[in-house]
């Protein structure tokens, strides 16, 4: 496929970006999501057979042009590498599980060179991580997969990291990944062509209705208490935006306007635990996801967690995992080197 990048000299907001995106290179780093991709292209794919118009063109990239390695093992192949681009254009770049070790510094000093010249570079999953890391990250809200956040955040204390499914600001654009991806190709496609293209192609993708991009990222929990009890659904969301300095039962309780016994009772009638075991699952499952994102020290692990001490966590970490955070630790290590 051609390289067919814009002409137009103004990148720096939606419409910009859907005026200089009839061709869109995705970069694709180590144990990027194959679901994001997909979602990408069959998007891409359905608003050019609308009526049969090439709105749009695409290319795969990686860092040296080899095939990418997806998160379920599947191997991608690319149209090329990243130094076989050289002019200004649209890059989506798609970031997994190992966004450290990917965001290397060729890619770091590509991607500073194509925001020198004006490219609009944006963030899937992940790859917020690697655009804060080549310093194009501007003073605005970004957002990454749920999963990954308190990972990135270590790693990058001065990130305005954002709930959204995705965020579009001035210069960058970032999507926490997974159905969120199609919600924002499809929003693109609207400010492309029309919102008329965009309904057909929800359609065509059984997609229904797509999303802003204001809503916040769920999950399981999530989704069912808000179901079941939208006070449930507002204690649990509370706690999860305050895992490392965590808040007292009593204040969880004021904030969403019920006695702490009322919280309680909720708690065991739906999901069959109490407030404080719940929380603590939720420090529990923030800290394996530092355990393995991160190269923190255990030590501090248990600190970012709010966890008393280093043997408490440790002790807590087992019953819950059934391994130790040092033999979890070993095990990720292992999974890692086994998938370079």
């Amino acid at each position: 496929m051609p390289w067919i990048w814009s002409s137009s000299t103004e990148v720096c907001n939606l419409e910009a970006f859907g005026a200089a995106s009839n061709h869109i290179a995705f970069l694709l780093l180590n144990s990027f999501s194959s679901l994001d991709l997909s979602a990408a292209l069959d998007a891409l794919n359905e608003a050019n057979s609308y009526d049969q118009t090439a709105r749009f063109s695409w290319s795969l990239l990686s860092e040296h042009g080899n095939a990418v390695l997806a998160s379920n093992g599947l191997p991608i192949s690319v149209d090329g590498s990243i130094s076989s681009v050289t002019k200004r254009g649209t890059v989506i770049i798609l970031g997994g599980e190992d966004f450290i070790g990917a965001s290397t510094q060729p890619v770091l000093a590509w991607l500073r060179s194509q925001s020198r010249k004006g490219s609009y570079v944006s963030a899937v999953g992940s790859a917020v991580f690697t655009l804060a890391k080549a310093g194009i990250v501007s003073n605005e809200p970004v957002t990454a997969h749920w999963r990954y956040r308190g990972a990135i955040a270590e790693h990058c204390p001065d990130l305005e990291l954002k709930q959204n499914i995705f965020c579009i600001g001035e210069k960058i654009l970032t999507c926490a990944g997974g159905a969120a991806t199609l919600d924002l190709m499809l929003q693109l496609i609207a400010k492309n062509s029309d919102s008329s293209i965009a309904n057909w192609v929800a359609d065509r993708l059984v997609c229904g209705s797509y999303r802003t991009g204001q809503e916040e990222q769920t999950v399981a929990e999530f989704l069912h208490t808000g179901e079941r009890n939208a006070k449930l659904a507002s204690a649990i969301g509370f706690m999860r935006s305050n895992l490392e300095e965590p808040i007292p039962v009593q204040e969880i309780a004021a904030s969403v306007g019920i006695s702490v016994r009322q919280l309680e009772r909720l708690f065991k009638a739906l999901l069959s635990t109490s407030p404080i075991a719940f929380y603590r699952k939720l420090r529990l499952e923030h800290a394996r996801r530092l355990l393995h994102q991160t190269s923190l020290p255990i030590i501090e692990i248990s600190i970012a967690s709010c966890f008393g001490s280093q043997s408490h966590f440790a002790r807590l970490y087992r019953r819950h995992f059934g391994v130790s955070p040092h033999q979890d630790a070993a095990i990720s290590l292992g999974n890692s080197s086994s998938n370079l």
